[in-house]
């Protein structure tokens, strides 16, 4: 019969080795189990919600330009860049042309990002922007721009009916002359507009106010 070890007689070197020759696997175990609470526990302690979530489509330019944009403009509303982050996707690219082989995956993408919620600004050019456009996915323009800014822009605005289920309302603005977006290359025009499910009516008012007015 095998002598059972007496543990409280090893040293502590071996008992450092009698635990892990019997124990490893549990040891590895909850090494992994500890890894991944402590990573949980340090994503949930730091993670900030983005005060806006952005999707640009067919962007001229690097995601690293279109996220620099959107520094200038939080540094201009005064926001800590830490606590109230800005997420930015500025990844996905799609042609009119009906003979382009277009990801498919790039749709699928677009349009789960749309319907899972919690996006807020779009930017984009061509016909997959303004069908969204037009089948309700943005708000009407009058909830959170000034009169007097869509007067301005009153000879380039898209209107939605909602897939015919509501009157015409101004849902996007084109972009032509933008500065902003010109400064940093994303586009040379383009369309924007906010996303009908946006909750962060303080945050997209005042950057819708920053580009109509840059």
């Amino acid at each position: 019969m095998e002598k059972k070890t007496d543990f409280k007689a090893l040293s502590n070197k071996a008992k450092v080795q009698y635990i892990w020759d019997y124990y490893k696997l549990h040891i590895l175990f909850g090494g992994v189990i500890a890894a991944i609470v402590i990573g949980l526990g340090y994503h949930f302690i730091t993670y900030r919600k983005p005060v806006l979530s952005v999707i640009m489509i067919n962007v001229q330019t690097t995601s690293e330009n279109a996220e620099a944009a959107f520094d200038e403009f939080s540094d201009a509303a005064g926001y800590d860049k830490k606590q109230q982050p800005i997420d930015v996707s500025a990844n996905l690219q799609f042609s009119d042309d009906p003979n382009a082989t277009t990801d498919y995956n790039d749709y699928m993408v677009l349009s789960t990002m749309i319907g899972a919620g919690g996006e807020d600004l779009f930017f984009g050019t061509g016909s997959v922007y303004t069908d969204y456009a037009e089948e309700g996915a943005l708000m009407d323009l009058r909830t959170y721009v000034s009169d007097d800014v869509l007067e301005k822009y009153k000879d380039h605005l898209i209107y939605s009916t909602d897939d015919g289920e509501s009157e015409s309302y101004p849902c996007a603005i084109e972009l032509t002359d933008n500065q902003w977006i010109q400064k940093y290359g994303i586009y040379d025009s383009c369309y924007f507009g906010v996303f009908s499910r946006s909750e962060q009516k303080d945050y997209y008012t005042k950057f819708a106010d920053f580009l109509l007015n840059y």
